[in-house]
């Protein structure tokens, strides 16, 4: 039995990722994000480096790669969109893999829009993630497990079976 469950955060998860999957999350961020997703980031960072944010903005792709890896304390928000925009494109066969061993209707890992989450027992969920976690990609089956906690509702309960630690 683990003891007492410390709340997954976004930023937690990020600080606890290694630096070269920070930097690989960055890369897809920055190369495929439009003007308005990258908006607030510029605006993070400004703060964050100390930065005026024309400058930060003016700043090469590489540049703006390296700091927002290396900015540990980024709004919640920003960071579900990095891990968001990263699973999609990096690990969509872990999102697909978990979605059918639920029997969710997908398109390319994205739920329809119609399905009904109360279908969802935690019990369900919980073996699904057991199953995906036992899978060949295990860091991207744990980072899309930790992720779906961060959205809470039917996902909340993969928590109690992610890694000691994780």
């Amino acid at each position: 039995m683990r003891g007492p469950l410390v709340p997954v955060s976004a930023n937690r998860v990020w600080r606890q990722l290694p630096n070269e999957i920070r930097v690989a999350v960055c890369q897809v961020f920055w190369a495929e994000s439009k003007g308005t997703d990258k908006q607030f980031l510029f605006a993070s960072l400004a703060k964050a480096k100390k930065l005026r944010e024309v400058f930060v903005r003016k700043s090469p792709i590489e540049r703006l790669v390296n700091w927002t890896a290396a900015t540990l304390s980024l709004p919640d928000p920003i960071v579900d969109d990095l891990l968001k925009k990263y699973l999609l494109h990096e690990h969509r066969a872990v999102i697909v893999s978990f979605l059918d061993l639920l029997n969710i209707p997908n398109s390319e890992g994205m739920i329809d829009e119609n399905f009904d989450y109360a279908t969802l027992t935690d019990e369900r969920v919980q073996e699904a993630a057991r199953n995906l976690l036992a899978s060949a990609d295990r860091t991207g089956s744990e980072l899309y497990l930790k992720y779906l906690v961060l959205q809470g509702g039917p996902w909340a309960g993969i928590e109690e079976i992610l890694p000691t630690g994780a």
